[in-house]
């Protein structure tokens, strides 16, 4: 089932069950915190049962997966609906390009074809969502992000959860964890820091260990002519296993992406194939002898939104050790 993240709030969700005034669990299962939403609902008379839709699921782009089962005496019984919830906002309500009333479900389909495209294109899409982040630690200061990252809902530390974003104090060990002002990393300071300098590292320092002698000391001591000093801690030490749920993505779309959907939906709606025209390289009149050139599959199919998407587009969609 597709949902439209749009008010009126809540949202809610429709299932037809095998029986009428029929006790049944709903269950929607969250992979990204594995956390699993259990509901008892009781079908109607047309044989429906129907829940709404609150708190994350009103402000976040996802896919859950949602399974019906039969109430068999308090505990859950045989399976009688299994779906894929999605839920996503659209870059543009259908209803406010629609041309009238009755056109609204045509144009909702136009929308999601048009989303599909656009997301196809630039690689990630302009979603709002949950994201899970698992890293190890490179001994620095600094764990970097390749998202757009907004606010950090959880962190754990070899498997510790050190970081709730919905507690009070957020900080359940000794660190406050945040994004850095230019949103290029994530990196934590201590709770009782209050006004101390902090100078942090960017990269790993090197390994080389200094052995104690009569010219070099590990410690600084008044018959030491020459004082090695150690270099201070990271908070990232090398090795250990990070997890971080992050809130990712568009908070609202942007206004060029919106405008690119609606010239994409009008060319839906109006059959517009000229655009693909423009990328014939070649043809004959003999049969009618067509040559594309390649670039027509990179592209939306309109050039004007290709160049409007150009500066979203990624690259590197999902990177790894460089």
């Amino acid at each position: 089932m597709n949902i439209l993240r749009l008010p009126p709030y809540p949202l809610t969700i429709t299932y037809d069950v095998p029986d009428a005034s029929t006790d049944y669990f709903i269950i929607i299962e969250d992979s990204i915190v594995n956390k699993d939403l259990k509901v008892s609902v009781t079908s109607d008379g047309n044989s429906q049962v129907s829940y709404n839709l609150e708190g994350f699921f009103l402000d976040y782009d996802q896919e859950y997966r949602l399974t019906i089962y039969e109430d068999a005496a308090g505990e859950l019984g045989d399976i009688v609906v299994q779906d894929s919830l999605n839920i996503a906002r659209p870059y543009v309500n259908p209803a406010d390009i629609a041309p009238s009333q009755s056109d609204i479900a045509a144009y909702t389909q136009h929308e999601e074809l048009a989303r599909a495209i656009i997301d196809d294109y630039v690689g990630v899409g302009f979603g709002y969502r949950r994201s899970v982040m698992e890293v190890v630690g490179q001994d620095t200061d600094y764990m970097p992000l390749w998202d757009k990252a907004h606010k950090i809902l959880y962190a754990y530390e070899n498997a510790k959860l050190v970081w709730d974003a919905e507690e009070d104090p957020s900080a359940l060990d000794n660190y406050n964890y945040y994004i850095t002002r230019d949103g290029s990393a994530i990196t934590k300071d201590p709770v009782n820091a209050a006004g101390e300098q902090l100078n942090r590292h960017e990269k790993k320092q090197a390994g080389t260990k200094v052995n104690p002698s009569d010219s070099f000391t590990l410690y600084d001591t008044s018959d030491s002519p020459v004082t090695q000093f150690m270099e201070s801690g990271v908070v990232f030490p090398a090795g250990w296993d990070y997890i971080f749920v992050l809130e990712t993505g568009y908070k609202v779309v942007p206004m060029d992406v919106k405008r690119a959907t609606e010239m994409l939906i009008d060319d839906i709606a109006c059959g517009k194939l000229e655009y693909y025209q423009r990328y014939v390289t070649a043809y004959s009149t003999d049969q009618y002898r067509v040559k594309m050139d390649e670039s027509v599959l990179d592209g939306t199919g309109n050039i004007l939104v290709d160049k409007m998407l150009a500066k979203y587009v990624v690259s590197l969609d999902r990177p790894g050790v460089l």
